[in-house]
């Protein structure tokens, strides 16, 4: 029987995660890390404040003995030198989320290495939008002005800033 048959073929769109997690293991796997999800999902987890400047370099797991149960580990963590004194501050709350992204106690403290971070592209959501035209802007917060709920008048004046700014006249 030949390896084409045996090998379920898919249909439709595959994610990328799928694709490239076979190359990615093996790398993310020596740097200590199970899985490159963490790595992926870190603008999450260390916030808008930290997210630009931070980045998880490895975790270093302690040796154990056999029967013990696995210890916490230490999460190395890269800062851009001079702002690391502010991500010292809050290190507990991002050990907090490491470990709840991770679902157990898998890191009991982190360490800082001050090192250079390479610049982040900003996701697409997020990019910053031109200035609206000043008829533009009026006619929106006109639109929006009888939204008595706030969130809901902020996202919405979001959402009208995004799709006039994209029209080309």
């Amino acid at each position: 029987m030949s390896k084409r048959s045996t090998v379920a073929r898919r249909r439709g769109p595959i994610a990328l995660s799928e694709l490239t997690s076979g190359a990615i293991a093996p790398v993310t796997a020596r740097r200590g890390f199970a899985t490159a999800d963490l790595v992926a999902a870190w603008p999450e987890i260390a916030g808008s404040l930290h997210a630009d400047y931070t980045a998880p370099e490895k975790i270093l797991w302690p040796r154990r003995s056999d029967g013990d149960e696995p210890a916490a580990g230490v999460l190395v963590l890269k800062v851009d030198g001079p702002r690391a004194i502010l991500v010292q501050h809050d290190l507990p709350q991002i050990v907090e989320r490491v470990n709840a992204f991770l679902g157990y106690k898998a890191i009991s403290r982190a360490r800082i290495v001050q090192s250079p971070v390479s610049a982040r592209e900003r996701p697409i959501g997020q990019q910053t939008m031109p200035p609206l035209a000043p008829a533009d802007k009026q006619a929106l917060e006109a639109r929006i002005a009888s939204v008595d709920n706030d969130e809901l008048r902020r996202a919405l004046a979001k959402l009208g800033r995004g799709v006039l700014g994209s029209r080309r006249d």
